[in-house]
């Protein structure tokens, strides 16, 4: 890996969102940076986490953060652009999606340290994926079906960038910036075809069923067929099927009782604190899964964009 000229020193953060916020709250210490504030709009439940993870100040306004290296934005999408801009001096790490439902602001300039939290491709099953297809030269056909059921009040389209944004971000890396060729929904069935280049993304997105969340991914090049399946249900941690090639497991599956999810989003703030220290350049961890702001819209456009 060739090191970036551009080092920052990365030794303090604030988390802004006390609830998937405090999922960084592992890797930020075990990259020696001192979590100093964390903040939520419920004053009280910011209080008892900072005493509960030793965090020395707590509030519940943005302007009360002390002075900090790097802030991890984890609060509701329509309020990201604004965070973004008031911390642009600083190393920003901000959960997606990036701008959700929030109209586009296509002449806005994004700060140059800003990376957007996809981590699906840091799965242990996604990088055994990686590898397989990287040895075809062939355009594939991908289908994506996911399914959710869970008692939040989101709308359809709010539910597809919560969930099944993290495969689609993974796919989009590996294959490229996507053209929507066609979109149907109904309130409670999204269907999307993607163009990458010469690959084609079918993606079925449904709710209701089994309490949950469920994906299924289907990856055919030739007389070839891949295929992995993940499940998360309220109460147990994530847990992903054996990799299959032509119906004959690849792996034994992937499962952790801390959770195989909230260990690859960790692996994922890990390297952007790596990138932001200069350990990586930007272009090298773009190339091995970083979503910049550029990158990150690729899966709301794909949403909201009209067919070509």
């Amino acid at each position: 890996m060739v090191a970036n000229d551009n080092k920052y020193q990365i030794n303090s953060a604030a988390i802004i969102g006390c609830n998937w916020g405090l999922v960084h709250l592992g890797a930020l210490r075990n990259s020696n940076i001192d979590v100093s504030a964390i903040v939520d709009l419920d004053l009280s439940k910011a209080q008892h986490l900072a005493k509960q993870h030793n965090i020395a100040h707590a509030c519940n306004d943005v302007q009360q953060i002390p002075t900090v290296d790097l802030v991890i934005v984890a609060s509701p999408a329509v309020t990201h652009q604004a965070l973004i801009q008031h911390f642009q001096h600083c190393a920003i790490i901000c959960e997606k999606p990036l701008l959700g439902l929030s109209p586009s602001t296509s002449d806005y300039t994004w700060p140059e340290r800003l990376w957007v939290n996809y981590a699906f491709s840091h799965l242990a099953s996604a990088r055994l994926v990686d590898r397989i297809v990287a040895e075809q030269s062939q355009p594939v056909h991908i289908t994506l079906s996911s399914q959710v059921n869970l008692p939040l009040k989101f709308t359809l389209e709010q539910w597809f960038l919560e969930t099944s944004s993290h495969p689609l971000s993974w796919l989009l890396h590996r294959f490229g910036q996507p053209k929507q060729t066609r979109k149907t929904s109904d309130g409670q069935h999204l269907s999307l075809q993607l163009e990458c280049a010469n690959n084609r993304i079918d993606i079925d997105f449904t709710l209701g069923g089994e309490l949950g969340i469920f994906h299924q991914i289907e990856i055919a090049f030739g007389t070839e067929k891949l295929s992995v399946e993940g499940e998360y249900i309220p109460g147990r941690p994530w847990r992903f099927s054996p990799v299959m090639l032509n119906n004959k497991p690849q792996n034994q599956g992937e499962f952790s009782q801390a959770d195989c999810w909230i260990e690859a989003n960790q692996r994922s703030t890990a390297m952007m604190i790596e990138q932001f220290r200069g350990h990586l350049s930007k272009a090298e961890f773009v190339k091995l899964g970083g979503f910049d702001a550029s990158k990150a819209l690729w899966l709301e456009q794909a949403l909201f964009s009209k067919p070509n």
